[in-house]
């Protein structure tokens, strides 16, 4: 399994400048097919800048186990926003 992409990434308003909500498509490959699961997510931004995540996706509509996709996710998500690539 692989997570190739995010793309329709739309930020959600919020009145707290720190904590930052997202709606997504992530492409994913998977063994045999690729298939394109919605995620929502939070990153918030400790005072001292650690950041904590949370993220949320209908994994009944994947058959694949959970814990390792909520991993590559969480890990894909966090790179590309250390790499700016999120909408501020």
């Amino acid at each position: 399994m692989q997570i190739l992409k995010l793309h329709d990434i739309q930020k959600s308003e919020g009145v707290i400048y720190y904590r930052r909500q997202y709606k997504a498509i992530a492409e994913i490959e998977f063994p045999n097919k690729v298939e394109n699961l919605p995620v929502d997510f939070t990153i918030e931004t400790g005072p001292l800048g650690d950041k904590h995540f949370e993220l949320e996706f209908d994994y009944n509509k994947i058959n694949y186990p959970f814990l390792p996709l909520q991993k590559a996710l969480k890990e894909y998500i966090l790179g590309i926003d250390d790499l700016g690539a999120l909408p501020l």
